[in-house]
């Protein structure tokens, strides 16, 4: 009748619930290639004909003694240890402890490698169970080196009387020998016969001494042999020896796979330092230019995401032009439209200092208004000539009228500083018109909606023009073209990239104080 697998392991959960975990993971498995039981710490291994030969006590026995030395660790715990004594040790603490619980330690007689042995042989120790594993393996240890000692104590006693009576032989032989030679020359023939049958007695003594010596070899190799034998009463731990070399194997795959994992995160950490090193330089170089265009009054760029930039700019310009602005389309107004109340603000940019660096000067205006007079240079006190600048609105669908008034009152303040001529597009040129004072900006008409094409605003700027400039939302296709000396004025959140030219950009919070500054004005106008 065969062992009910199954039931046994129920009853061992029951027994021992806190070896659930072991129980539960390790496979249970038979194989007649084993004696009796043994374990590699993931697999059971019994005999089927074994097992079915003992009572069911016996075998929750067998099956508890095999999931100790799991749950102990046992198996690793036994390298660099002398094997017959770990094992020993190992089963009869266990052997103990399960005796002690109430288990049955089978009594069976069994074939182990050629062997009649009792289960119990050898691990049947009940002094065990005042020790852990490692002080009982101690202890056989320490027994088992002085049993070596005695037999090598034993050896060398023998060895040492073999040579006691060899020195005795030799010293009579010479006594002899002195006898013989005071006899005088008529005994010279006995005294060399009595030498020769000394020398062959001691040539027979020394074989019976290596003979001896051979012996004793012997002997140690038989010991050595008995020593190569590990296993001891029914459990076997043939097994133990390949489960700890697979262990290696994994620990040494896991040491690799984190020495890969370590370079990796090495290589990475060089990356990221060689990436943020180049992001810092990135960084300089870009509050270098920063710093740069500051001094030519530029501000730095508006840093919130672009949707939400996008989506603030169009409800204010909704909310505060109370739904005046103009929503983006087809339908292009060419008559131009004409916008109220355009007001005047405070410079966003320092025209004066950014305008100054494109003024040029003529060579003869300037010798002509320098005189030699009775040795010194006389100068004639005249107005120096302004800046000429010409600029281009985008007045295409994207652009609302309060960011279109907000452009034109920009266009004041350059008024201020230089000489200007206005100009709209959208999909295309609208020409130029030339303004002399603030008013004759607020009589303009502007062809409001459309696309936008900046391919026609950099085209219709004059090649000798010495100040260039565009006002823009940003919302359209760089030109194909490197145009150069071009101021590019945004307003909003578009970041754009021309190819010449500078870009300044107007930011969020500077928006949000112009559309404030707009409607406080209003305010202050209708009261």
């Amino acid at each position: 009748m065969s062992t009910d697998i199954d039931s046994i392991k129920r009853k061992l959960l029951i027994k021992y619930p806190t070896f659930g975990s072991v129980i539960a993971n390790l496979e249970f498995k038979a194989s007649k290639d084993i004696a009796t039981a043994g374990t590699n710490g993931k697999v059971l291994l019994y005999n089927p004909k074994f097992i079915d030969s003992l009572s069911e006590k016996q075998q929750i026995f067998i099956f508890a003694h095999e999931v100790c030395h799991v749950a102990f660790e046992h198996i690793f715990r036994s390298e660099g240890k002398d094997k017959r004594c770990w094992n020993t040790a190992t089963d009869a603490v266990i052997n103990a402890l399960l005796q002690q619980d109430g288990l049955e330690m089978p009594e069976k007689t069994i074939e182990v490698n050629g062997e009649l042995k009792t289960v119990k042989d050898g691990v049947d120790i009940p002094e065990a169970i005042n020790y852990d594993a490692e002080e009982m393996y101690n202890k056989l240890l320490e027994e088992k080196k002085k049993q070596e000692q005695q037999s090598q104590q034993g050896n060398q006693g023998q060895q040492d009387s073999q040579g006691s009576q060899g020195q005795q032989n030799s010293q009579d032989s010479q006594e002899q020998q002195g006898s013989q030679g005071s006899q005088g020359q008529e005994n010279s023939q006995d005294s060399q016969e009595q030498q020769n049958s000394q020398g062959s007695q001691g040539q027979q003594n020394s074989q019976n001494n290596q003979g001896q010596q051979k012996q004793g070899n012997q002997q140690g190799q038989n010991s050595q042999s008995q020593q190569e034998e590990t296993d001891v009463g029914h459990d076997t731990h043939s097994l133990w020896d390949k489960a700890i070399e697979e262990r290696k194997k994994e620990q040494q795959k896991e040491t690799e796979k984190k020495e890969q994992e370590q370079r990796q995160t090495k290589k990475k950490e060089k990356t990221e330092k060689t990436e943020g090193k180049e992001q810092e330089e990135k960084e300089k170089r870009e509050s270098e230019e920063k710093s740069k265009f500051a001094e030519q009054g530029e501000r730095e760029t508006f840093k919130q995401n672009k949707i939400e930039r996008r989506k603030q700019l169009q409800e204010l310009s909704r909310e505060l032009a109370n739904k005046s602005s103009h929503e983006a389309g087809d339908e292009i107004h060419r008559e131009g439209k004409k916008l109220s109340d355009i007001g005047i603000a405070t410079p966003l940019i320092d025209w004066r200092k950014l305008l100054r660096q494109a003024i040029r000067y003529d060579e003869e205006y300037t010798r002509k208004n320098t005189r030699m007079r009775n040795g010194y240079f006389r100068h004639r006190i005249e107005q120096i000539p302004m800046p000429e600048a010409e600029i281009l609105l985008d007045t295409s669908g994207s652009v609302s009228e309060v960011l279109l008034k907000n452009f034109l009152r920009e266009c004041k303040n350059i008024l201020d500083n230089s000489k200007v001529k206005v100009g709209c597009f959208n999909t295309e040129f609208h020409g130029f018109t030339e303004l002399k004072k603030p008013e004759d900006i607020d009589n303009m008409r502007f062809p409001i909606g459309g696309g936008t094409d900046f391919n026609a605003a950099v085209g219709a700027f004059s090649r000798k023009a010495p100040n260039k400039i565009i006002f823009t939302d940003g919302e359209a296709d760089m030109p194909r073209e490197t145009v150069r000396n071009v101021i590019w004025v945004v307003f909003g959140d578009e970041k754009i990239n021309p190819k010449g030219g500078k870009v300044i950009n107007i930011t969020g919070e500077q928006l949000r104080k112009l559309y404030q500054s707009f409607i406080q004005d209003k305010d202050d106008r209708s009261r």
